[in-house]
């Protein structure tokens, strides 16, 4: 079934670059993102764009320099010029539920080789259904990624390499955990139980049955588990943190998210 949606899912999504100050500005993957209109709008998480990485953090200056780039697939009837966008400008930011909206041109980059032969850009349709605990879905984004720079004296040469990944899942839960008091308005976030990485943050979270995104990966779920093997001196066990054992990922369907989605025109579906 993942196998009728994904190829759309993987043309729509991206790894987004930012300039590296660690790297003389060289841009670096820092998260997914991906095209939710045939006009130019994209979706990704607020912490992606932000100076801490952080959804409630200081927004990133330099979101102009940025790049949406994916790997080119020789063999694959891609062109081997380099798949990307430039010209971002972020349009909404909501720290709470750590979605981001920016808008790409399409005009400014239809020079673009991969553009070429397009007159939009390719795009997943957004759905403001509830998914359902147990529904299938799965994710699609850039974790692992790397970047190699070498500082000569008057030239700096640098190179991404990107790792697409996807990742198949079942909707494990509808909240993250009880609260004393919960309400309609508490943002509404999905469980998966499966583990998400870095460089997820911010792509798409696919039905499996229809195609539609319904939310993006938002963050992960550390645990720490006690080693009854390793104590301190006084007896404490030692407790070793696993990174993630399931991915929290941040529903489109959230009534803010949406208003912002209808004011804009951006097709929008309830299946």
């Amino acid at each position: 079934m993942i196998r009728k949606s994904l190829k759309l899912t993987k043309e729509a999504t991206f790894a987004i670059e930012l300039p590296n100050p660690h790297h003389h500005e060289m841009p670096t993957p820092m998260g997914t993102g991906f095209f939710v209109s045939p006009d130019g709008w994209f979706v990704t998480a607020a912490h992606v764009i932000t100076e801490n990485g952080k959804s409630d953090g200081p927004i990133r200056k330099d979101i102009s320099k940025a790049l949406i780039t994916k790997e080119t697939r020789l063999g694959e009837g891609y062109d081997p010029c380099p798949i990307m966008c430039t010209g971002l400008s972020l349009e909404y930011l909501d720290p709470i539920t750590d979605v981001a909206l920016l808008k790409i041109d399409f005009k400014g980059n239809s020079t673009k080789a991969w553009l070429k032969y397009r007159s939009e850009f390719p795009f997943i349709e957004i759905s403001s259904r509830g998914l359902e605990e147990g529904e299938p879905v799965y994710s699609f984004g850039y974790p692992l990624s790397e970047s190699f720079f070498n500082k000569q004296q008057y030239l700096t040469i640098g190179h991404n390499a990107l790792s697409p990944r996807i990742t198949s899942a079942i909707v494990s839960s509808t909240f993250e955990k009880s609260k004393m008091v919960m309400t309609s308005n508490d943002p509404r976030v999905y469980i998966l139980d499966k583990a998400l990485n870095y460089g997820n943050s911010g792509g798409p979270i696919v039905a499996t049955e229809t195609g539609k995104v319904h939310a993006i990966c938002s963050r992960f779920q550390p645990v720490y588990v006690p080693q009854s093997h390793l104590a301190d001196k006084n007896g404490k066990l030692l407790a070793i943190m696993t990174p993630s054992l399931y991915g929290v990922v941040s529903s489109l369907g959230n009534l803010n998210i949406l208003k912002e989605i209808k004011d804009r025109n951006i097709p929008i579906s309830d299946k």
